[in-house]
């Protein structure tokens, strides 16, 4: 049996590590913007499928135990090690540190290391202080060893992730069948996108202010610093990344009075920025502002975007239902007859060929009749797995400290797959993988909408890290806790002489304290409570504002619709911002290339990829041939094309020609009183000079 078992999870491990891996290349294509550099690509794809790769190891850990298959443990701790311990210093030294590296506006790459160092010093020192406390307390047992740090930092490690991810796994099994439930409600659909609708457009009309006050900023800065200044290859290094304030100012296609009115009223209220250009830090704050609005505002486009998108289908399939428009536009998704069922999307070209009718047909019945159908029994189907979930964290306490005692039903379904390799393992992937779901979930929906936020297609670089960082620091304890919430089922049909615990349970939990071990065993079923509370509407909001301050709680809450305050005045304006987009889109009379998403907004301006790379959206012209700054060394403080050492040179030959003229003025009037000062009436004078220039 063991032979047997060694062959099956040696098949299994494979191709799962294989799917893994694609389904890793395919999300990062999904999400990342096209600017995000190669460096960032790697990274984050090395995080997460070792993340994920923790996940897929677990199937294959407990059907060994299972088993009693001792000779795949030395390979299965091998790969667990790798992967936790990659993971372990990729989340809380690799990540941060590249995270604000990828922030930083510092034009070296020395600069902007130390900037991310300085940034984590906070972060670092908390983490050196519980260090400092495991210190004395190893000390002080006569524990102070390799093993014992190790444990240490095991034990701190999986405590915090199993704390805060129990968190994120309460909120993800009420919130993930309600929102599959709600959105299979076709009438209700479209409102639900206009409100997402008007809440992204006011973000993209704060975002678009903060964007033109940068990069009025830059352009004055270009405007008043010196042509011959030593820091102004900095300068052109921002230029060449600024867009042009006059693009922004004018929208979409028509100059936009309003805005350059705000942008008044702002600069009358204090919001100018400081045209300082003395210093270096004074080009590194500029730039890096510069960096950060131009990425909120790519995002929050690129979510206006696919806001707009989403309620335009919604409205088409209310409209094709027949259950009734209520007034959401015109019926342009239908053929010529309301009583033809068939279905044409607003933002696809028409179908063509002797099969379009056909597949017209078969996409209405599934928007139409089959999907809300499909979408209630998922939402019934995934609530009944919120329910076992719930049920097996409040009571996961009894396994590990009542012998004999386990009622987790996760357990009962891997009793019922005993002997049967392939139900053990769909037996194990399905409830974790829902749990990780659920806790993925609740990360993308915590309220970061100001500086972390997924979108397809436009997520920057820092959202990217960070959401690998998350994502390495709960993996490992999200599997432990399943580990443990089926520990009772495992012992009992384990058949090994020697092992009765899976390697991750003797990697993580055996080595560590037994307090360690009864707190993860506890803490879980505060998720009942924690439920609870979420279902009885505004009752976690009351704590949190007790026992927090109002920008606080606002931010470590989760973004809901049934919380939004303003819900009736972003559904008015969503509903006013699909017409205009609908309206732009049936004069074009075309969708592709000469309509697109946003066109009618006059906060939308498509940056495009350019002002990144500086290809596009320069400042002044004088630096447009200054593109691709990175590849032409402006960064290292050099320019290929010479324009650096052009710089130098004529400052070298300005102090050469005044040190000359110097030395002629004092040889001229030898022998004469009151030229002794001459040199420096003269640097005094040159100087003057330089300025102008």
């Amino acid at each position: 049996m063991g032979s047997e078992g060694t062959g099956f999870e040696g098949n299994f491990v494979i191709p799962a590590l294989v799917l893994v891996t694609v389904g890793v290349v395919l999300t990062l294509r999904h999400f990342a913007a096209p600017d995000v550099s190669l460096a960032v690509r790697v990274q984050l794809a090395l995080s997460w499928t070792l993340s994920l790769s923790i996940l897929a190891l677990v199937p294959a850990d407990i059907a060994a135990t299972a088993s009693g298959d001792e000779k795949s443990r030395p390979t299965l701790a091998t790969l667990w090690d790798l992967s936790y311990w990659i993971t372990f210093n990729l989340t809380w030294f690799v990540l941060p540190l590249h995270q604000i590296y990828e922030d930083a506006g510092d034009f070296t790459v020395t600069g902007r290391l130390l900037t991310s160092l300085k940034e984590n010093l906070i972060f670092y020192a908390v983490l050196l202080g519980v260090a400092l406390l495991g210190v004395v307390g190893l000390t002080a047992n006569g524990a102070m060893t390799l093993t014992g740090v190790t444990s240490f930092s095991i034990a701190s490690a999986t405590s915090f992730g199993i704390v805060a991810g129990i968190f994120l796994l309460g909120y993800g099994v009420v919130e993930v069948p309600r929102t599959i439930w709600r959105s299979a409600n076709i009438q209700k659909r479209p409102i639900q996108a206009y409100r997402k609708v008007g809440e992204v457009a006011a973000a993209l009309r704060i975002a678009h202010r903060q964007l033109l006050k940068i990069t009025t900023a830059s352009e004055t800065t270009n405007e008043v610093m010196p042509r011959n200044h030593d820091l102004r290859w900095m300068m052109r290094v921002i230029n060449a990344e600024t867009p042009k304030s006059a693009d922004i100012r004018g929208g979409s296609s028509t100059p936009n009075q309003e805005t350059n009115q705000e942008t008044h009223e702002d600069d009358d209220h204090g919001g100018e920025y400081e045209y300082d250009y003395d210093e270096t830090s004074d080009m590194v704050s500029l730039r890096r502002a510069l960096k950060r609005k131009t990425r909120v505002y790519r995002r929050t486009a690129a979510q206006y975007v696919v806001a707009v998108r989403a309620a335009l289908e919604a409205e088409a399939v209310l409209n094709a239902s027949g259950l009734g428009a209520g007034g959401l536009g015109d019926r342009g998704c239908l053929m010529s007859s309301s009583s033809e069922k068939r279905f044409r999307n607003p933002l696809r070209a028409a179908r063509v060929g002797r099969l379009a009718a056909t597949l017209e047909t078969a996409e209405w019945w599934w928007r139409c009749r089959v999907a809300p159908i499909a979408l209630r029994v998922s939402a019934v189907a995934l609530g009944f797995f919120s329910i076992l979930t719930v049920w097996g964290e409040t009571f996961m306490w009894t396994t590990q400290t009542m012998d004999g005692v386990d009622v987790s039903p996760f357990s009962a379904m891997l009793r019922l797959a005993r002997g049967n390799n392939t139900g053990m393992h769909v037996a194990v992937i399905v409830p974790l993988g829902y749990m990780c779901f659920c806790a993925m979930f609740s990360l993308f929906r915590l309220g970061m909408f100001s500086f972390y936020s997924l979108v397809p297609g436009g997520t920057d670089s820092f959202s990217l890290l960070l959401n690998a960082s998350l994502t390495c620091r709960f993996a490992a304890p999200l599997s432990l806790n399943f580990l443990m919430m089926v520990s009772g089922s495992i012992h009992e049909m384990s058949t090994g002489e020697t092992y009765r615990n899976t390697v991750l349970q003797n990697r993580l939990a055996s080595n560590i304290p037994k307090f360690a071990n009864t707190f993860n065993a506890v803490f879980p079923a505060f998720i009942a409570v924690f439920c609870g509370a979420l279902l009885w509407k505004g009752f976690l909001d009351k704590i949190l504002r007790a026992f927090l301050k109002r920008d606080d709680s606002e931010r470590f809450k989760f973004t809901n619709e049934d919380d939004d305050d303003d819900r009736d005045v972003h559904v008015t304006d969503g509903k006013r911002a699909c017409d205009r987009e609908r309206s732009e889109m049936n004069a074009t009379g075309s969708v592709g290339d000469v309509w697109h998403v946003g066109k009618s907004n006059p906060y939308f301006v498509d940056l495009g990829v350019g002002v990144a790379c500086g290809i596009t959206g320069a400042g002044a012209d004088e630096d447009n041939r200054d593109a691709g700054v990175e590849s032409r060394g402006l960064l290292t403080g050099r320019n290929d094309l010479g324009s650096r050492d052009d710089l130098e040179s004529r400052a070298q030959r300005w102090e050469r020609n005044k040190t000359r003229l110097a030395n002629a003025v004092h040889r001229g009037a030898a022998g004469q009183t009151g030229l002794a000062g001459a040199g420096g009436a003269l640097d005094s004078v040159f100087a003057n000079l330089s300025g102008r220039r």
